[in-house]
């Protein structure tokens, strides 16, 4: 698999320039994404904030993409 930093650049200028983003769903099982988003996520206050399953981003994060 790519690395998450050139994945999402690539999506990124794609977006950008208006072309299609096609099997996308594929990027759905890099870990490195999940573990790229939480790094910009986890110093946000709301990331903190227990969402409506009463379960914390870092909590939830933690258990289901993490350990894997």
């Amino acid at each position: 698999m790519r690395e998450a930093a050139t994945v999402l650049d690539v999506l990124r200028e794609r977006g950008r320039r208006g072309l299609p983003l096609e099997r996308l769903y594929r990027q759905l099982f890099n870990p490195q994404l999940y573990l790229l988003a939480y790094g910009r996520l986890y110093s946000n206050k709301g990331a903190m904030t227990p969402g409506p399953n009463a379960t914390k981003l870092s909590a939830d994060l933690g258990t289901r993409w993490m350990s894997s």
